[in-house]
């Protein structure tokens, strides 16, 4: 039977094969395998970004190499006769016909007595996987020949012949199911005081601003979409504080007897510190005030833009674990603004300036890596948020307001 007068092939082979008797001939571009080769047949590949792919081929003593020339779609193909010397009738598990660069889905044709078939190129990576024993047919009518990643069987009655893969797929190794970071304690007090360093999933060193203002009935809530009420009386306040996104990350602070101390740990992730709210990253605030169509106001420390003014808090000046890298904005009546005649909105842009090297993997994201362009200004800037001062309306104690990037606030107690 003549498995191929159906295909045409173009066969081009490039160069004097070189021979070699007795000896090994390396191939540093060859990446897979003819799996049997034994008697003649062909194959036929795609090159891996090359114009020409290198064989070597071992039958008994003999070794012979080569090249190939792809054709104008990448493929390669040869024969294997005995005319061009590849048809290989040796004996023995010696036998070898290797080449590349070429990418995985090549396949190769070997001829039999009377029959021929069909087998896969195996990847030359994946010869080292466990390998599964195939089913004996019991009889000896029923030869079986080991290859490199498959099986020849061929039954000597009727001269049928087949080429069985052998190699068990290789499952890709799962990642674990919750993102690395800090563990409770699973005796009491059931702090969090350890953290998953392994079989975890690490995020993207993201972080998120969270603003808290005014809320009903005199409580403080996180503000969510965006604004907030100018007061007719008094001030009004509403911190500034950075966090974690918790897609997974890694303490390395070293300040603890054997590694990081339970406060390492902790710091950045919601709600692992008893009260809440109290354990957010070190960082700085920059905030700017755009009022109306003009370039916005950069808003310095003291200084009261649209009666606005800015506190960036140090070591001492708030509870909490860390005390330091929280921003208040106070925001007082302005009749320039908010007036019988005046209704005009100020616009609130808030940076925030995580502390260098903080101890965690991975580090930080700002600038581009935390989605916040490539420009200078915001190399160092990890968060960005902004409120919208506007107006109060006859009666109003509400207060909400929204963190720009990344999308999702931070849940409210």
């Amino acid at each position: 039977m003549k498995l191929m007068k159906h295909i045409t092939i173009a066969l081009v082979l490039c160069a004097i094969p070189a021979m070699a008797f007795g000896q090994d001939v390396s191939c540093d571009d060859c990446t897979h395998v003819v799996s049997v080769y034994m008697g003649g047949g062909g194959l036929i590949a795609m090159a891996d970004d090359a114009e020409m792919v290198t064989w070597v081929a071992t039958c008994g003593s003999v070794t012979r190499s080569g090249e190939l020339a792809a054709n104008d779609q990448g493929v390669v193909s040869t024969l294997f006769t005995m005319d061009n010397g590849l048809a290989c009738n040796a004996s023995g598990d010696g036998n070898k016909f290797q080449l590349g660069p070429i990418k995985d889905g090549g396949w190769f044709w070997m001829t039999r007595d009377t029959n021929s078939a069909i087998g896969n190129l195996v990847a030359m990576d994946i010869l080292e996987n466990d390998t599964v024993e195939i089913t004996s047919a019991g009889t000896d009518d029923v030869a079986m020949m080991d290859g490199r990643g498959a099986v020849l069987i061929e039954q000597a009655s009727t001269g049928r012949v087949g080429i069985l893969p052998n190699i068990l797929p290789q499952k890709p190794a799962p990642p674990g199911d919750e993102a690395c970071g800090p563990r409770r304690n699973p005796t009491p007090p059931n702090a969090y005081d350890r953290q998953a360093t392994s079989n975890c999933v690490l995020g993207g060193g993201g972080t998120k601003m969270q603003l808290i203002g005014p809320g009903a009935y005199g409580a403080r809530a996180t503000i969510t979409n965006g604004m907030v009420y100018r007061p007719h009386a008094g001030t009004i306040e509403v911190t500034a504080d950075l966090w974690l996104d918790e897609s997974g990350s890694i303490s390395t602070a070293t300040d603890g007897l054997s590694g990081p101390s339970a406060a390492s740990l902790r710091l950045g992730w919601f709600g692992t510190e008893p009260p809440n709210h109290t354990n957010w990253l070190i960082a700085t605030f920059s905030v700017s005030v755009r009022t109306g169509t003009g370039r916005p106001t950069v808003l310095a420390e003291g200084d009261a833009v649209a009666g606005i003014t800015l506190t960036n808090f140090g070591d001492s000046a708030l509870p909490g674990i860390p005390g330091e890298g929280r921003a208040l904005l106070t925001i007082a009546p302005d009749p320039l603004y908010c007036s019988a005649t005046a209704n005009h909105t100020a616009v609130v842009t808030l940076n925030a300036i995580p502390k260098d090297g903080f101890p965690q993997l991975p580090p930080v994201a700002t600038g581009a890596a935390a989605g916040l362009g490539s420009s200078a200004a915001m190399s160092t800037v990890a968060a960005v948020a902004q409120i919208d001062v506007v107006c109060p309306p006859a009666s109003s104690s509400a207060n909400q307001g929204q963190e720009l990037a990344p999308d999702n606030p931070l849940p409210v107690d």
